[in-house]
Formats: C-alpha cells, sequence, structure tokens
C-alpha cells in the first residue's frame, strides 16, 4: 500500500483531482504528482510569495484561469478550496501541456517557473535547480503512480537510472511544501505521510 492509497488528505480531495482529470484531460497521476511536490495535499498551504492550496496557485495565475472574486470571497479564500484549486491549477496544467505541445517535463517547468522562463530558455527546462529539482520530483513521482505500459512514449518519463527510484521531495522552494531533499522514495513517502499539518 502507498501513501497515496492512504493518507487522509489524499482520499479527501481524490474525487476533485478525478474530475478535474476527466475535465481538461490530464492524467490523474500527474495531478497527484504536481499537488504532492507544491504542498504535499496541505490545502492551507501558502508560500512566503503567496501561493495558495493543493496546488500552489497564485491570485494573478488563479484570476488568469477562471478564479474571479465576488463580494463575500476573495480569490485568496477561494483558493484556499480545494475543489476551486483543483480545478484553476488542471486548467493551468491544461494550457500549458497545450503549449508545449504535451512534453510533460515543459509542462511540469512552466507549472513552477512560468511558461516565459521555459520559452526563455529556449523551449527547455530552465537552468535554475529549483525547476530542474521540480520536474525531476514531479516525474518520479507521476512513474512511479502510472502504471508503466501507459508511461510508453512519454518524453522523460522513464527511469534511465534503473534500480531504486531516488526523488526529491519539496521542489517547490518557498511555495509552502517540504524542504528540498534527496530521500530514498520509502522515506519521501513517510516524511510526506508524517507532515505536520499545522
Amino acid at each position: 500500500m502507498t501513501y497515496f492509497e492512504i493518507s487522509p488528505g489524499v482520499k479527501a480531495v481524490r474525487h476533485h483531482v478525478r474530475e478535474a482529470s476527466r475535465s481538461f484531460q490530464i492524467d490523474f497521476e500527474l495531478l497527484q504528482a504536481i499537488i504532492a511536490t507544491e504542498s504535499g495535499f496541505d490545502p492551507r498551504a501558502v508560500s512566503p510569495k503567496g501561493a495558495i492550496g493543493l496546488m500552489q496557485l497564485m491570485p494573478a495565475t488563479a484570476e488568469r484561469f477562471g478564479v474571479v472574486a465576488d463580494k463575500k470571497t476573495s480569490v485568496e479564500k477561494k483558493l484556499a478550496d480545494p475543489s476551486i484549486n483543483i480545478r484553476a491549477g488542471s486548467r493551468y496544467l491544461n494550457y500549458l501541456l497545450g503549449l508545449f505541445a504535451g512534453q510533460v517535463e515543459l509542462a511540469v517547468a512552466a507549472y513552477n517557473a512560468g511558461e516565459g522562463a521555459v520559452q526563455r530558455a529556449g523551449n527547455r527546462i530552465p537552468n535554475f535547480s529549483e525547476t530542474q529539482n521540480y520536474v525531476k520530483t514531479v516525474m518520479q513521482l507521476y512513474q512511479l503512480l502510472k502504471p508503466p505500459a501507459q508511461l510508453v512514449g512519454r518524453r522523460g518519463a522513464a527511469n534511465s537510472a534503473g534500480g531504486r527510484v531516488q526523488m526529491t521531495i519539496g521542489g517547490a522552494v518557498n511555495r509552502g511544501a517540504m524542504p528540498p531533499t534527496l530521500l530514498p522514495l520509502g522515506s519521501a513517502l513517510t516524511l510526506i505521510a508524517n507532515r505536520n499539518y499545522d
């Protein structure tokens, strides 16, 4: 059994993730990998830079992708709602996947660094250690969660290292996720499961 099967945080939002996966035609496992990396499935996560919630969206990005304040509730408060956060983050990721012609690694890099940074890098992963660690973490989690036969043909999805998977948890530095650290996969998932949620 994995962390993703037993964690109360994951179970509480799984139906929102599935719905967004269907609505925006994004792999369920990819969304889970991004949420785990961004916030450790903590809907209350807020980064020092102001990114909010499960998918660590900046309010301006959320507004671009359909989250609108009303008389009663600000965009920031709306982003604390897991269903709104996951839907807006998935809409953004869907946009990035289209922008980068389905190249998952580039879309993931753009989710972390912004699409402009990826474009300025010549449609490559920017040479920022945070972004490179982030992409590595998300892709390793995605690989762990996705049945191997379904990963065939996905650029960058194969584990070329072979053997035991190592991953960086909390690649989204200063975005509410855990501090970046290289751990064996089992230890990394234990760290997520035991994360303090206050």
